[in-house]
């Protein structure tokens, strides 16, 4: 991620750090995640030429955020409130938190991968900002996307993580343009698109597949191919990826003596942790379980 595009926190305790912080950039999103364990007082800023949008668990004892060029907006309870400034304009502020666990996850999206993605040209007028607002749809989205990438255990798959990481800066783009813009739905794929889907996943199985990949094998944006998709096959593609990789994982365990670790590389898994728990939740029970009644 470009320095000048993430979120900077400053401590004015030289001691004080983020209990934890997380990464992820995807073709015109990134998305960062900040949980701060200490009550220490802290200042911030962001700017870039993205468009910004932060989802807050944040409690304070006191604090403010100013876009630069406007009145200061001071809060307290932030929790679920969410914060949007459109590109080329800067965010500075402070915080003086509770002692409890905060957090807040940002996602920066390029407003012109944005109308690529949605295959439509936004004529209005320009946003504005939207200081600790609330919408249930994207709250829902971000709260989400704050439990993947808070996650760095057993992280989850790129296509899901990716395919949340869009919805949400889709969601965000939509709200903050003219209610009169239409965004043409896609229908299903066709049957050779489908067919080259299925190929390319049985042929990359062991690779961790990303909604850019399977959408650039049918030729078209990831916004559309994810319609598409769930049109096409009943399930979203990160859903139809792991049944798939269940599938050739139980195959494995019932006609193979490889280990744990080795099947999980083979059917794309990030190491024993994650295969396990995801083999726990499609299959009901744990690989090793599967192996012995196989």
């Amino acid at each position: 991620m470009d320095r000048k595009q993430k979120f900077q926190i400053h401590f004015k305790e030289g001691d004080a750090a983020a209990e934890i912080t997380t990464a992820k950039s995807w073709r015109g999103v990134s998305v960062q995640f900040s949980r701060l364990k200490l009550p220490a007082e802290y200042e911030f800023k962001w700017e870039g030429h993205s468009h910004y949008l932060a989802h807050h668990d944040l409690v304070l004892l006191d604090g403010e955020m100013e876009v630069v060029g406007e009145r200061p907006v001071a809060a307290q309870d932030l929790r679920d409130k969410m914060t949007y400034v459109p590109a080329g304009q800067t965010i500075t502020g402070w915080c003086s938190p509770v002692a409890r666990l905060n957090a807040f996850t940002v996602v920066n999206f390029n407003p012109v991968d944005m109308e690529e993605e949605l295959q439509v040209e936004f004529n209005g007028a320009e946003p504005r900002p939207q200081i600790y607002f609330k919408d249930d749809a994207l709250g829902a989205t971000m709260r989400k996307l704050g439990r993947l990438m808070a996650d760095k255990n057993q992280p989850a798959a790129k296509v899901y993580i990716e395919t949340v990481g869009l919805t949400a800066a889709l969601e965000m783009f939509r709200i903050s343009q003219p209610e009169t813009t239409k965004i043409k739905l896609a229908g299903q794929l066709s049957q050779a698109q489908a067919n080259m889907v299925k190929e390319f996943i049985a042929e990359n199985l062991a690779r961790d597949i990303g909604l850019d990949d399977l959408a650039s094998v049918c030729g078209l944006t990831r916004f559309h191919f994810s319609r598409s998709f769930k049109a096409t096959f009943g399930e979203p593609p990160h859903r139809y990826l792991t049944r798939v990789r269940m599938e050739r994982a139980t195959q494995m365990l019932a006609a193979t003596k490889l280990s744990l670790s080795d099947i999980a590389g083979a059917c794309g898994f990030n190491g024993i942790s994650q295969f396990g728990r995801a083999f726990r939740d499609v299959v009901g029970k744990t690989p090793l379980e599967f192996r012995r009644q196989a």
